[in-house]
């Protein structure tokens, strides 16, 4: 896994996955969460292998997190 998504390091994959889900959870898009062909952490999972979530946007989030 981690050499698909060019993340070297599995805690910023984790940090990375977790962002998705919570980011998942609060556009509370009720039809992306009923019946779901696989749980959010696979598909989470999935989505980062694919390349559909970047690394870049976990940095801009703890930036701003650590601001506050």
């Amino acid at each position: 896994m981690l050499r698909k998504t060019g993340i070297a390091n599995k805690y910023l994959l984790t940090r990375l996955a977790i962002q998705r889900m919570r980011d998942i959870v609060r556009q509370k898009d009720k039809r992306s969460l009923e019946k779901p062909q696989n749980k959010l952490p696979t598909r989470v999972l999935r989505e980062i292998a694919e390349g559909k979530v970047k690394m870049e946007k976990l940095t801009v989030k703890d930036e701003e997190e650590s601001e506050n």
